[in-house]
């Protein structure tokens, strides 16, 4: 057979996919073969490279870079801040306003306070697993 046909099988022998009648034949020919030797010393040094390379693109490094600068955890934490405040004080105005308005009905405002009550016991008793969870959560150190 001419080299062409054994071109096309260096990368399969390189990842290791080739059967092992063909490997043994694709070794054979790169024995007596000075061409298909070096083209197959090549590709195993780009391989090599390429195995190399960090799998981190470079937002995920400069996203890194400007969280860990000194005003970006203050901003983020005054932010979050901000946003939990201000949707708590409306929902708590919202909710005043209705409960206190003699016009609702009654078992509205039952269902009402019945949905929320569930809710924030469902919303505690996930943060409690949560946490309980990430006291023994072998992976928390493991970059996510």
């Amino acid at each position: 057979m001419d080299c062409e046909h054994y071109r096309e099988m260096l990368s399969g022998l390189i990842d290791n996919e080739l059967n092992p009648e063909e490997a043994n034949t694709v070794n054979q020919h790169l024995s007596r073969c000075t061409e298909c030797r070096a083209e197959y010393d090549a590709l195993v040094e780009h391989s090599d490279k390429l195995n190399s390379l960090s799998f981190r693109e470079p937002q995920d490094i400069a996203m890194e870079n400007f969280w860990r600068l000194p005003f970006s955890g203050f901003a983020r934490n005054a932010g979050l801040i901000l946003v939990i405040v201000g949707y708590l004080l409306l929902v708590a105005y919202g909710f005043t306003n209705f409960f206190l308005n003699p016009e609702e009905d009654l078992i509205g405002k039952i269902a009402l306070a019945a949905l929320i009550i569930g809710g924030l016991i469902v919303f505690g008793m996930a943060l409690i697993e949560r946490l309980t969870a990430y006291k023994t959560d072998p992976y928390k150190e493991i970059d996510r």
